[in-house]
């Protein structure tokens, strides 16, 4: 299940506040991959700006550890306002890379932005681009 969320700045204390805005930063953008995953795992992330290079260059590549919280945090600095699609493993072997059965079926939980679930093909740029900018929080949930 992939959820996507945005927070904005904004006080955890107030009523029915976004609990990511605490992890806004006004240079950045954040990405938090919320995991059941154990704490100390390894997510991989990758963010993309172009659907010419979508799923063959990215414009950035991260790693995060799942800390007790259950998230593994990135923020990722100089990304103007735009849009965006981003992808994210859980490197359950710790090999830096997102491993596959022999039809190419990735075998490591993933996700990508906007909700996308492929079924039988590859999804688009479009299909997977949020638009964000700094001070923003885009949250992705990956089920291990």
């Amino acid at each position: 299940m992939l959820a996507l969320g945005l927070a904005g700045a904004g006080a955890d204390s107030l009523p029915g506040d976004d609990p990511y805005s605490r992890l806004t930063t006004a240079d950045a953008i954040v990405l938090a991959v919320r995991s059941d995953a154990r704490a100390g795992d390894a997510v991989r992330l990758s963010v993309y700006d172009s659907p010419a290079t979508f799923l063959e260059q990215p414009a950035s590549r991260h790693a995060a550890r799942v800390g007790d919280d259950g998230l593994a945090v990135v923020e990722v600095r100089g990304l103007k306002a735009g849009e965006y699609a981003f992808v994210a493993y859980l490197d359950e072997n710790g090999d830096g890379k997102l491993n596959r059965n022999a039809l190419g079926k990735p075998k490591e939980p993933f996700i990508f932005s906007n909700g996308v679930r492929p079924k039988l093909k590859k999804p688009s740029f479009d299909e997977t681009k949020v638009s964000v900018a700094p001070g923003e929080v885009v949250v992705l949930t990956l089920k291990s």
